[in-house]
């Protein structure tokens, strides 16, 4: 989970934790390396002291032995917090502390247990809890070898050293967090300017990747700055503007060869206009002896005719998109969108009776800015694919309503659906889906493109699919409404 979680952080985000993250991991290992030097430092000075201190308190304590001394004075030397105690077969012979003041405090039983109860080989201190007094170091302390039923111990508090740990910690600790801050802040200030031109990389491609690419004339004007080209990023930075180039020069090269296409399916569905409208004009003047010809005649000249009228709907198809293409062909003015769908619908069910059509219409008024011969030949367009690609008996079903601020006008059916491979393909030129080139009146498979280009052109959409329970396809026009 973690893995996943740091794997979607951004570049400058997971470079500066593992900077930080290696900056703590190391200052971690050398504080606990220097605490832990610096107070077996600490601890063998106290333990040196303590040796001293109980060598002294050995050489009182042997001077009283061999002159039979009642009492031992305190030995000042060891300093405030000073503990001495001396026992014989495990009777305490003195026990003091000494204070602040250096004079001598007797130690209560309990503390003599704790200072004898630990008690480790002679000259190998320890360490020993003396509740409220704090840590002590403990050192048996040998007297004569003829009397080893006696015993001398002498303790150091450990409260000095303690301290001083602990404001090394706290040192340690703060220069640590200070180091840190300052160490963030260095990182995100050099890791932002090294990705300065990443950041230059991304927002280019993320400009050119919202521009309209897939067709029309295309200027590629955007580069990557590039501070210096030797570093990584800069090298990054070069192939990306090198890409650029190339994707600007194909795209040159693209709109180039799409004007001269453009440019000479307009002229020549111009210029074929002239002979079709003469062949189409024999073919009328031929008709006029029609009573003098023989059956083959007539069945030719009737060929030549569907011919020539099926040839001239393909040019004026070809001449309009070329004209749509070039951004031509539109007027727009405001348009009662119910009414014009209610008229298309009429057209249909008078020209395909076999095809029951049903209408559904927004109660509200359903105007947009359109050319209304445009936008008749949208819906008739549409209405006629759905009687064309599907069997009689086929209901077709239109809505108009309103979503925001689109009209949206919906032509389904209950036939057969669209294909799945004519899916990704519907709206493209010349895509026909059943064999209707072969077919006296079957279409030219422009159909479909020249609606989808003039639902562009009134800035709209249009989408196809199949209905959802599957029962036949589903195309849905949206289009920007008037503002009230």
């Amino acid at each position: 989970m973690a893995t996943s979680r740091f794997a979607t952080w951004s570049l400058r985000k997971r470079l500066l934790f593992v900077t930080i993250a290696l900056f703590t991991l190391l200052t971690l290992i050398v504080s606990i390396a220097s605490v832990a030097v610096m107070r077996q430092v600490m601890l063998q000075r106290l333990d040196d002291s303590l040796a001293d201190f109980g060598a002294r308190v050995q050489g009182q304590a042997l001077d009283a032995l061999y002159t039979q001394s009642p009492n031992i004075a305190p030995d000042p030397r060891g300093g405030p917090g000073a503990i001495a105690v001396l026992q014989y077969e495990g009777q305490t012979q003195f026990a003091y502390y000494v204070t602040g003041d250096n004079t001598a405090e007797e130690l209560s039983a309990m503390q003599v247990a704790r200072i004898t109860g630990g008690a480790g080989a002679p000259w190998q201190s320890h360490t020993v809890s003396m509740d409220l007094r704090g840590d002590y170091r403990v050192l048996e302390v040998p007297l004569a070898d003829e009397i080893p039923e006696m015993r001398l111990f002498v303790a150091l508090p450990m409260s000095e050293m303690n301290q001083t740990m602990l404001a090394m910690t706290m040192v340690i600790v703060t220069s640590a967090i200070a180091g840190a801050t300052l160490l963030v802040a260095l990182a995100d200030v050099t890791i932002r300017r090294a990705m300065r031109p990443l950041t230059s990389v991304v927002a280019a491609t993320e400009r050119i990747s919202q521009l309209p690419l897939d067709s029309g004339d295309v200027h590629l004007t955007t580069r990557v700055s590039i501070s210096d080209p030797a570093t990584e990023v800069g090298r990054v930075g070069e192939s990306v503007n090198r890409m650029l180039n190339h994707l600007e020069t194909s795209l040159e090269a693209r709109a180039a060869s799409e004007n001269r296409m453009r440019q000479f399916v307009a002229d020549a569905s111009h210029e074929l206009r002239t002979p079709l409208a003469a062949v189409r004009g024999y073919a009328e003047i031929t008709r006029l002896h029609e009573r003098d010809m023989s059956d083959d005649a007539q069945l030719s000249l009737q060929r030549i005719e569907s011919a020539a009228n099926r040839m001239a709907a393909l040019v004026n198809d070809l001449l309009l998109l070329a004209r749509l293409d070039e951004g031509r062909e539109v007027t727009l003015t405001e348009v009662d969108l119910s009414k014009l769908v209610v008229e298309s619908v009429a057209d249909a069910q008078a020209a395909g009776p076999t095809h029951p059509v049903s209408l559904e219409l927004s109660d509200a008024p359903v105007t947009v800015h359109g050319d209304l011969s445009r936008l008749q030949q949208v819906f008739g367009n549409l209405l006629a694919n759905a009687r064309v690609h599907t069997p009689d008996g086929t209901r077709i079903e239109v809505s108009v309503e309103t979503e925001g601020e689109d009209a949206v006008v919906v032509v389904a059916d209950n036939g057969p659906g669209i294909g799945e491979e004519l899916q990704n393909r519907l709206f493209g030129r010349f895509v026909r889906g059943d064999a209707s080139r072969s077919r006296a009146a079957g279409s030219s498979g422009l159909g479909l493109a020249i609606v989808k280009a003039l639902v562009e052109a009134h800035g709209g959409t249009i989408t196809a699919a199949n209905r959802d329970d599957g029962s036949g396809a589903r195309f849905t026009v949206r289009l920007p409404m008037t503002a009230e």
